[in-house]
C-alpha cells in the first residue's frame, strides 16, 4: 500500500485520484498551476499547491522524489506531462502512472519512464485510487493498448445461464473475474454460477477482445 502520492494536474481525471486517495487514508499532494483549483482542492487532500508543471525549479521544490508514487494526471498540454514524468523518472519515484492522450502521446510516456499508462476516455479515477490503495481486487490490473478490464450489465443472451454455459474464454476469450449483485462484489466466481437480469460482470481480457464484447452486448440495448 501507497504512503503517498503526489498528483500532478488536476482536471477531472487528477482531481478524481486524489480525493480518492485522501479518503483512503493515504497522504496526497495535489498540484496544479491554476491557483482557484487548487484553492478549492486545499481541504480535500494532504496538502495542495500551486506550480507550473513545465518549472523545473517549482518542481524540485515540491520535493516529488519523496513520494512513493507520482500520477501526472494532466492532460491538456502534452508537453506538460512529459516533463512531470521526466523529472519523476530524474528524481527516482518508484512508481510514475501518466495520463496520455492518444496511443503516440502513450508511447512517449512509456518511452521515458512512465510505469502505467491511463487513457482519459476511460474514466478510471476512482478505479485507480482503489488500486494504489491497495485494494485486493483491483491492484494487479494494468490499463493499456493491450488489455482492458470491462464492468458488463447482463443482458438477455446470458440471463438464466452459468458461466460454463456460455464459456467466455472460448466464445469472447474474456475472463469473468468477479461480479456484483445486490451491492456484494463476488470474486472469482464458480463455473455453475447463473447470471441474474441485474447483475453486473467484471471480465477482463486482451483489448480487442473487450471491444468486441461491448458490441455483442450494444445490440441487446
Amino acid at each position: 500500500m501507497a504512503k503517498s502520492v503526489i498528483v500532478l494536474g488536476l482536471g477531472k481525471f487528477g482531481v478524481t485520484v486524489a480525493e480518492k486517495l485522501y479518503q483512503a487514508g493515504i497522504e496526497v499532494m495535489a498540484v496544479d498551476k491554476n491557483y482557484d483549483i487548487v484553492q478549492n482542492m486545499s481541504d480535500k487532500v494532504t496538502s495542495a499547491v500551486q506550480c507550473d508543471l513545465l518549472n523545473d525549479k517549482a518542481l524540485e521544490e515540491l520535493g516529488i522524489g519523496n513520494f512513493d508514487i507520482a500520477v501526472i494526471a494532466s492532460g491538456e498540454s502534452i508537453e506538460a506531462s512529459i516533463s512531470a514524468t521526466l523529472f519523476a523518472k530524474d528524481h527516482n519515484v518508484d512508481r510514475i502512472i501518466a495520463k496520455a492522450t492518444s496511443k503516440n502521446h502513450a508511447r512517449i510516456l512509456t518511452k521515458i519512464g512512465a510505469d502505467q499508462i491511463i487513457f482519459p476516455e476511460i474514466d478510471m479515477g476512482e478505479k485507480l485510487a482503489r488500486s494504489i490503495a491497495g485494494s485486493n481486487f483491483l491492484q494487479f490490473f494494468h490499463f493499456s493498448d493491450d488489455y482492458s478490464m470491462i464492468e458488463l450489465k447482463a443482458y438477455d443472451e446470458l440471463i438464466g445461464k452459468s458461466l460454463k454455459e456460455i464459456n467466455f474464454r472460448d466464445k469472447y476469450k474474456m475472463m469473468v473475474i468477479a461480479y456484483k449483485r445486490d451491492g456484494d462484489l463476488i470474486i472469482n466466481p464458480e463455473a455453475d454460477w447463473r447470471i441474474k437480469e441485474d447483475d453486473t460482470l467484471v471480465l477482463i481480457g486482451d483489448s480487442d477482445s473487450a471491444d468486441k464484447l461491448q458490441k455483442a452486448a450494444d445490440r441487446y440495448k
